[in-house]
Formats: structure tokens, C-alpha cells, sequence
């Protein structure tokens, strides 16, 4: 670890590197909040889009476009050869103290190319689980595991399967976000306004992106389980027959068929006019203002984003019992958890809050309480920061051993 004169660790040269091109809030959050602590941050992307144009707007932060990836087509193997040999001599040239990558494709490559530079230390961290479902990922997954120094777990459910995959040291750290963004005293007037509802209109949303999927276990229902809350409506409406559903959120990639076939379900249910699909929202604090309850249906997630910015917005919140939202939506304490894959259990929990205000206040304030505590950007980045020093640290006492040992 670098130190000052005084003692006091100096600032880090950090490399950052996703496979992401779009979306990817909780990687633009993460490289900012660890520019601010006055670390030295570089940011790879395999090409250009909207989040490299995002943080290009960050100040001292260097954004990298190297190509990088797996060839799906013979005519990139090129490209892509000559992307990884660069990024091997800029990883060479550039010295980091710390590789630290996310998603599957971006932990595969920087492990390979952390080679270049073997005094560098390499930080996995990983959003999801749904890699570890195609063969191939999860062998090579497991075959390069012990490039890592450390592995991150963005909730504990992650941490422990890595855990349990024999990963060297692995720790749990939430993605975390600009939590004073959120204000729950904002005014749900002009969503409702939007959309026609009068101010005692239940209005039950979902925030997501929409994931096509070719795999096995998501050919009935997607990754975010937007077919289980389709599903739910004509249930719902049984109890509450004015309320209105607002499917919010696109297709990340693709030519919007998944979503159009969405909208044929919800056509064949006979729900087409209660469910309004809005496409992507960036006022999105507008829109959960406007809810009374969020719902996130998903087949495999994280802690996830939306929850966590429902609370804090101190909306009634319903989630499948899966993956890292149970460290965030806490049953009959911030939320209730149901069963994956189960509209009836879907619409008998998004019921039970609608029917009881004070219970469902009374599990947002304290899920509100709970977001602000474990997901503040400022106390997340400070964590991986210091997990940085405490295993460059670690590295170090090792070698001085091995070196008087030696001696």
C-alpha cells in the first residue's frame, strides 16, 4: 500500500472496467464516488454509448474505449484480438494498483490482462447470478476464480456462492446510490396528472429493464418476471377495480419484440387499457412519487436499484424471495417477500398493502431508514476504498514475512 510522509494512505490508481455500454448507474456511481475520495480512476468500456458519455462528465475520471469481449460473429475475432492486446499494454503501461471489473465478460478479460501487470490488485465484483446458468460462463467462471484477489458480493446471497465456489477472499458490498436524490415528500400530482388518476387511484408499478432471454429457465418468464406481474393484474383488479399498473422501463437491447409480446399478454388477459407501458423514464423519483406500490417479480436479481429508490421513497414494496433482495426488502419489516413465479402470491401481497395504509406507511419508513444506512454511495465507495488498502496492506506484510523468512 501507498503511503503519505505521515502515514496516511495515499490516493489510488484504480481501473475500472465493465462490458456495459448503457444503463449502468451503479458503475458510473461507484468510479465517481471513488474519484471524489481523490483516487486516480481510469474507466474501460469495450465501446462507445451512453454511459462512457456519462462519465466523461465526471471530473478526474479517464474514460478508455478498448474493445473487448467474446467474438459472436468470425469477423470480430479480429477486432477483438487486437482490443485485448491493447488493453494488455495499456494495463502494462498504466500501472494500476487495483483491477476491479464487473459483469462476467469484463471479470474474464481483466483477469486475463491483469497479467501484464502482476503487482496490481484484482477485484471482481459481481451484480448477478445469471451467468453461473450458461455452461460455458460457469466453467471459465470457475476456471480463472483464482486470478482474484478479493471478490466483491453486491448482496449476500452472491457473497456466499462465491464463497462456496472457492473464491480467496470475498467480501459484501452494495452498489449503492446518490440516496438524498430521493425525497419522499415529493408530489405524486404530476404523474397522476399524467396519466388520469384521481388521488385515491391504488397505482401499483414495476421499474426495470426488460431482458429477453434464450436460456432454459427464463423462456416462460424473463429475468425480471414482467410476465408474473401481467399475470397478477386480473387478479388484483378482483379487489381493487380501479387500480392502474405502469410497467416502467425498456428493452436494454433488441428490437423491442420482448416488450411487444408483453403487450400481446397483457392483451389476451384483457388488461391492456389498466397497464400502461411508459418505456424509460429518467424522472424517475416523479414516478415512484405517483406509486403506491412498487413490485419487482424477478426470477434472479441483486439488491436492486429500484427497490432500494422505492424506499427511499417510502412506497409499499413487493419482491420474490431470491438473490439479494431479502437484504433489502426485509418480510413484514420494509416489505413482503413472496415465492418466485407465483402471480396469486403477487396480487394477495400487493392486496394486503393496499388494504392496510398504516402497515404499509409504517414498512417504508423503515425501509427508508434501511436504504439510507446501507446503500449511501458516500458509505459504499468509502468500503470498497478501504477494502482496496486493507488487502494492498495485506499483500504487503505478506511479502516482508516471506522476504525475512527468506533472508
Amino acid at each position: 500500500m501507498r503511503t503519505s510522509a505521515t502515514g496516511n494512505p495515499r490516493p489510488l490508481r484504480v481501473l475500472q472496467i465493465t462490458s456495459a455500454s448503457v444503463g449502468g448507474s451503479w458503475f458510473h456511481d461507484q468510479v465517481r464516488g471513488l474519484a471524489e475520495l481523490g483516487n486516480e480512476v481510469c474507466a474501460v468500456l469495450p465501446r462507445e454509448g451512453p454511459l462512457a458519455d456519462r462519465l466523461r462528465g465526471l471530473r478526474g475520471v479517464r474514460v478508455e474505449i478498448i474493445p473487448f469481449g467474446v467474438p459472436h460473429r468470425l469477423s470480430q475475432l479480429t477486432v477483438l484480438l487486437a482490443g485485448h492486446w491493447k488493453l494488455v499494454r495499456f494495463v502494462r503501461n498504466y500501472k494500476p494498483d487495483v483491477i476491479h471489473s464487473h459483469l462476467i465478460i469484463a471479470r474474464l478479460v481483466a483477469r486475463v490482462v491483469s497479467a501484464a501487470y502482476r503487482p496490481a490488485l484484482v477485484v471482481s465484483q459481481v451484480p448477478g447470478l445469471v451467468h453461473l446458468r450458461i455452461a460455458l460462463f460457469r466453467i471459465l467462471e470457475r476456471l480463472t476464480l483464482h486470478r482474484d484477489d478479493m471478490v466483491l458480493g453486491s448482496c449476500r446471497a452472491i457473497a456466499r456462492r462465491y464463497q462456496a465456489m472457492g473464491a480467496r477472499s470475498v467480501a459484501v458490498s452494495y452498489y449503492g446510490c446518490d440516496v438524498h436524490r430521493f425525497n419522499p415528500t415529493t408530489s405524486p400530482d404530476a404523474f397522476r396528472r399524467e396519466f388520469g388518476l384521481t388521488a385515491d387511484t391504488p397505482a401499483i408499478g414495476m421499474v426495470a429493464y426488460m431482458y429477453p432471454s434464450k436460456l432454459r429457465e427464463f423462456r416462460e418468464v424473463g429475468v425480471k418476471g414482467h410476465e408474473v406481474f401481467i399475470d397478477a393484474v386480473p387478479l388484483i383488479l378482483r379487489e381493487h377495480a380501479q387500480a392502474r399498473f405502469f410497467v416502467i422501463g425498456d428493452e436494454l437491447v433488441g428490437a423491442g419484440e420482448y416488450r411487444r409480446e408483453l403487450e400481446r399478454r397483457a392483451a389476451r388477459l384483457g388488461v391492456a387499457d389498466r397497464i400502461q407501458f411508459t418505456g424509460f423514464r429518467s424522472d424517475i423519483g416523479s414516478v415512484l412519487a405517483g406509486l403506491d406500490v412498487l413490485v419487482n417479480p424477478s426470477m434472479d436479481e441483486s439488491a436492486c436499484y429500484a427497490v432500494v429508490e422505492a424506499l427511499l421513497m417510502r412506497k409499499g414494496v413487493v419482491a420474490t424471495d431470491v438473490g439479494g433482495l431479502p437484504d433489502t426488502v426485509q418480510h413484514g419489516r420494509t416489505g413482503l417477500l413472496i415465492p418466485p413465479a407465483d402471480p396469486s402470491a403477487l396480487a394477495q401481497a400487493v392486496t394486503a398493502l393496499l388494504a392496510d395504509p398504516a402497515s404499509r406507511l409504517r414498512m417504508a419508513n423503515q425501509g427508508r431508514e434501511l436504504a439510507l444506512r446501507q446503500f449511501d454511495i458516500a458509505g459504499t465507495v468509502s468500503q470498497v476504498n478501504e477494502l482496496y488498502h486493507q488487502a494492498l496492506a495485506s499483500r504487503r506484510r505478506c511479502r516482508m514475512l516471506s522476504r525475512e523468512k527468506s533472508a
